[in-house]
């Protein structure tokens, strides 16, 4: 549960940032029927045959570009856990 502080007006900032107490980030968990990946079993998924209106995608490139684009902004993965559905078509995760 996330706290919460009351602040009243007229209360000067120093003591409502002594007050305030960084919580833990939450923790989520992956639920899948099958097993779950890890980052360096990804490459090793095969990526359909594309078509004309139609480009897949592999599953690792999706997972590295979107690392790139949260250390842009200064956000680390710590965390990752993956899925596929059971053709392997698509890929669900939590960073």
């Amino acid at each position: 549960m996330q706290e919460t502080n009351l602040i009243e007006q007229g209360q000067r900032v120093e003591a409502v940032a002594s007050e305030i107490i960084a919580a833990p980030a939450p923790t989520m968990t992956l639920c899948s029927y099958g097993s779950k990946l890890i980052r360096e079993e990804l490459p090793r998924v095969s990526t359909p045959a594309g078509t004309a209106t139609h480009k897949p995608i592999p599953h690792n490139t999706v997972v590295e570009k979107l690392s790139e684009a949260l250390s842009f902004r200064r956000i680390a993965v710590v965390r990752e856990e993956y899925a596929l559905s059971s053709d392997g078509m698509k890929m669900f995760g939590v960073m």
